[in-house]
């Protein structure tokens, strides 16, 4: 039993209602839609935190197939990333969401998170101090520690069974 909800729990078998302020929104919103331009401006060979949302498939030292697999899937990862992102966007003002949409926030919050986390240099042992002499640096991580914390209560409530019926 949890004491306290976050802000995105499960209130029925595919439904989870999810309880962000209007500044909170906008902010998803802003990033959602940064991360579509992002995207569609630049490449992984041509931005280190576009890169890092499409690593290579197979080792590093092989190169052809790397390319191989770019070639014949990279338009494939690209439109699920833009297409999770269309939905972010599209229910983040909503109160209650699918499971389905919830999972494409899940995406969308991650790859949100990678990017900033990259073009910040954000380490496993990063703290806010890292970055106090750079105010736009700091907003940024501040930002990333947002991300960070609504992905974990977006993968609590999808980890959440559903309640059973007192009959079933």
């Amino acid at each position: 039993m949890r004491l306290r909800k976050g802000p995105v729990h499960r209130v029925g078998p595919t439904r989870f209602e999810v309880r962000l302020s209007a500044s909170e929104r906008d902010v998803v919103r802003s990033f959602a839609a940064q991360m579509r331009a992002l995207l569609t401006a630049e490449t992984a060979a041509s931005d280190p935190a576009v890169a890092r949302l499409f690593p290579p498939a197979l080792p590093d030292d092989d190169v052809l197939g790397n390319l191989e697999y770019e070639q014949q899937h990279g338009d494939e990862l690209l439109l699920g990333k833009l297409e999770a992102l269309d939905t972010l966007e599209r229910t983040a003002s909503a109160t209650e969401v699918s499971d389905r949409e919830l999972t494409a926030w899940l995406g969308s919050i991650n790859s949100i998170r990678l990017v900033v986390g990259t073009k910040l240099g954000v380490t496993e042992e990063s703290t806010d101090r890292d970055f106090a002499d750079d105010e736009e640096a700091a907003g940024l991580f501040e930002l990333y520690g947002y991300f960070t914390w609504l992905q974990g209560w977006v993968i609590e409530a999808l980890g959440d069974p559903p309640e059973r019926s007192p009959d079933g």
